[in-house]
């Protein structure tokens, strides 16, 4: 009898699983759809490139309070809030772009829009953290990461695809209507989790409630270590966004050129994930960060003293290998150092330093370019990735936490 009722169990949480990355898979692809047309969109609506990267940087900021927030809310009030308000709430921001010309209001549109879309990515994070064991979790964060890439690519496909013959409109209106499909999946789909009590059936310590004395706490310190390191990983990657400037002014590229490059990364991105979390699995997590950043200190300063196409291409291909080595350890790393009740939690937080990095290295990146020029731009971020591979190397021993939490 018992044994019928772990198999059931087993079976629902797979089932579970599956729904959950089909909702994160359906709400990548509504924003991966407006991604690509948005600068477009606002350009032919007389907003200049300067309001439009500073539009941008308002949306990075509204997602770091949303990352953070949405996955303390999964924690305290249940998984299935901040899926519906990421999924729900975001149709009637996107749907207010349509009707809106005013400068100060859009502004305010991508502040709470981006606030609202990030709401769900803590929770996705932490309720995969919670369902993997020890043995699969960096296998099972790489699969994950893999299916959302393979719908932000879908959805950044259709998006010109769109725009081209219906309209840019019709993008925003497809983007709501994915959104609101994702939404019905969490309220349909997910209909065994309570709405409000926090309930993750995967392993039985969840069982375990805050006022347990047994419980173990978190240890902030390597939390806060670990936040940096990605911060400043990806604040390289914050640093990259200039890539296609450095492709056509220096390199001198065409834009479809461009396109072929992230085109392959994506593809190897897309292929290496899986492989490389399963090695994680199997291998020292430290280990694989550190070679990860380092490769990513590799690639930067690579593409910052590139001059010719290939070398940008093998560069690009080996800062997209860096991303795949070091992600699904990162984060199976993460989760095996936090207790289960606050899994969701870790994971926005840690999405937020992941967001920080990027704001730091795109904004930074601007001044430094019109100081120093693309390649100082391209060795500030180097330099960061060095710093945190020595971070790494120097806090970094992996333990996990105890009393079976994870």
């Amino acid at each position: 009898m018992i044994e019928e009722k772990d198999g059931l169990m087993n079976r629902l949480m797979n089932s579970e699983l599956i729904k959950i990355i089909v909702i994160m898979g359906v709400a990548n692809m509504a924003m991966a759809i407006l991604q690509p047309v948005l600068p477009l969109y606002l350009t032919s609506i007389g907003v200049n490139p300067s309001l439009i990267g500073l539009m941008l940087a308002v949306s990075m900021v509204g997602m770091v309070f949303g990352e953070s927030t949405g996955g303390w809310l999964a924690d305290k009030v249940g998984l299935k809030i901040p899926l519906s308000v990421g999924t729900f709430f975001s149709a009637p921001l996107v749907l207010c772009f349509v009707f809106t010309r005013d400068i100060p209001s859009i502004f305010l549109i991508f502040f709470f829009w981006g606030i609202v879309r990030a709401a769900i990515f803590g929770p996705a994070r932490g309720y995969i953290g919670n369902a993997a064991t020890l043995s699969n979790k960096a296998t099972l964060i790489a699969i994950y990461m893999t299916t959302q890439s393979i719908a932000r690519s879908l959805g950044s496909l259709a998006s010109g695809f769109v725009a081209d013959n219906r309209g840019y409109n019709w993008d925003f209106y497809i983007s709501v209507g994915l959104s609101i499909l994702a939404g019905m999946v969490v309220i349909i789909g997910l209909r065994k989790i309570p709405l409000w009590k926090p309930s993750i059936k995967s392993t039985p310590v969840i069982r375990a409630s805050q006022s347990d004395p047994g419980k173990p706490g978190v240890d902030y310190r390597l939390f806060i270590v670990q936040c940096i390191i990605v911060a400043l990983f990806l604040l390289g990657a914050g640093v990259n966004s200039f890539l296609p400037l450095v492709a056509t002014e220096v390199v001198g590229v065409t834009a479809t050129e461009v396109g072929v490059i992230y085109t392959i990364t994506g593809v190897v991105n897309t292929v290496l994930l899986i492989p490389l979390g399963r090695l994680a699995d199997r291998k020292d997590k430290r280990t694989l960060m550190v070679a990860g950043i380092l490769l990513s200190a590799i690639a930067l300063v690579g593409i910052g003293y590139a001059k010719s196409y290939p070398l940008l291409i093998l560069f690009s291909v080996i800062g997209s290998l860096s991303f795949a080595m070091y992600t699904p350890a990162a984060v199976a790393l993460l989760s095996n150092t936090v207790p289960a009740y606050w899994q969701s939690t870790a994971m926005g937080i840690y999405g937020a330093a992941e967001d920080i990095g990027i704001i730091l290295g795109s904004g930074a990146g601007g001044f430094v370019w019109n100081a120093r020029g693309p390649t100082a731009v391209y060795l500030m971020g180097g330099a960061a990735c060095v710093a945190g591979a020595i971070i790494c190397l120097a806090f970094i021993r992996g333990k996990v936490v105890k009393k079976g939490l994870i």
